[in-house]
């Protein structure tokens, strides 16, 4: 009995072409599944309640409104048993195809962790925006266009003479100070907001945007210490929006601040293989991982290679046998996906290599930075 787990990334540009790239690679990695079990001849009737698993994942994604409000989707499926999940995400680790008695959904958590909750403030002089955002929902905590609190400028003062209404302009060095206490008190108005829905509600990851740029770093200044230190970039938001436009440009700026911290962890790996603190190529990765010493996975998305893997002892490989004459040996074209629910079901952290300098360290296969050193082949 089979279960199929599916991840499949859903960038803007998969979407773009006409038929999208991300059902020509679903469906590459089903023809790379039915070559591999008739190269290791495998009986294809055991197989029988895969193919049709295959074709129930194929139909679902064949219709864009099912994959609307994310760029990456986990599909889980046994028809046999009547099992069927489809998860929208973020983001996707790889495309990759689980064929296992088992389901792979660690993957999924880590990402759901990995992404986290997200309050997006979005602010000015007359409007206050704020979101929670997490994997599953979408959540306005306030939305007011209307914010008129601040409408009214420091520069005028209203009186009256009779029933006339009269006014009198201030001077440019009075008006400035009355501007920068206007901004002042804004600017602490909406920390004292944010640290109010932290106080109900805790958040991973803050992102704040502002028709007027100089506002943020005021606002960041009057941010209780516990919030500050969750702050993680600033966003451009038009106006008017909606929920999607809001969600994708978070999107465009996780992935922005992903590939900036992989320059950092190019660079540590790098000095980590120089201290014999970390490893590359497959099987020294997969040997860490069995040791438990893996901290860091990285992972070329186009790397593939093919192993087996043992139930129930857990022990896997790119070749070899099971450890104990009582294990089932299941054979797979892409032993990576097993490493990395290995090193996920250890608390470790999985990087994909989406740059350059990133994919050239590992060799664009695998690599690993250590928890411990350990001789070990690099």
């Amino acid at each position: 009995m089979f279960y199929v787990s599916v991840y499949l990334r859903l960038l803007p540009e998969d979407r773009a072409d006409r038929p999208p790239r991300y059902l020509l690679r679903f469906k590459n990695l089903v023809r790379g599944f039915k070559e591999f079990i008739k190269e290791k001849g495998l009986d294809e009737r055991d197989y029988e309640g895969v193919f049709s698993d295959f074709d129930r994942i194929e139909d679902f994604i064949s219709y864009p409104k099912n994959l609307e409000g994310g760029r990456g989707i986990a599909i889980f499926s046994n028809g046999q048993e009547g099992i069927w999940e489809a998860h929208k995400l973020p983001f996707v680790y790889r495309d990759a195809l689980v064929v296992d008695i088992e389901t792979y959904k660690r993957e999924m958590y880590a990402i759901e962790m990995d992404f986290g909750k997200n309050l997006i403030v979005d602010f000015g002089k007359k409007h206050l925006n704020i979101f929670l955002v997490d994997t599953r929902n979408f959540i306005t905590i306030q939305e007011r266009e209307d914010f008129t609190l601040w409408s009214e400028r420091p520069s005028t003062f209203r009186y009256a003479v009779g029933n006339v209404a009269a006014y009198r302009t201030t001077g440019t060095k009075h008006f400035e100070m009355l501007k920068a206490e206007e901004d002042s008190r804004l600017a602490k108005f909406v920390a004292n907001e944010i640290f109010e829905i932290y106080k109900k509600e805790k958040f991973d990851n803050l992102f704040l945007s502002s028709t007027d740029e100089k506002l943020i770093p005021l606002v960041r200044s009057y941010l209780h210490p516990y919030v500050a230190r969750t702050f993680k970039g600033t966003l451009e938001i038009p106006h008017p929006t909606n929920k999607n436009q809001v969600f994708e440009i978070l999107l465009d700026k996780i992935r922005e601040i992903d590939l900036e911290e992989e320059n950092e962890i190019a660079k540590r790996f790098e000095e980590s293989l120089a201290l014999e603190m970390a490893v590359r190529g497959l099987q020294p990765t997969i040997d860490m991982a069995l040791l438990g010493n893996v901290e860091i996975l990285i992972v070329d998305p186009d790397y593939h290679e093919e192993g087996f893997i043992c139930h129930p002892s857990g022990f896997y490989g790119r070749l070899g046998d099971c450890p104990t004459p009582s294990d089932k040996k299941v054979l797979t074209p892409d032993i990576v996906n097993k490493l990395i629910d290995h090193v996920l079901s250890l608390n470790g952290r999985v990087e994909v290599a989406n740059t350059e300098r990133l994919r050239k360290a590992i060799a664009g296969s695998v690599g690993a930075i250590l928890r411990w050193k350990i001789e070990a082949k690099v």
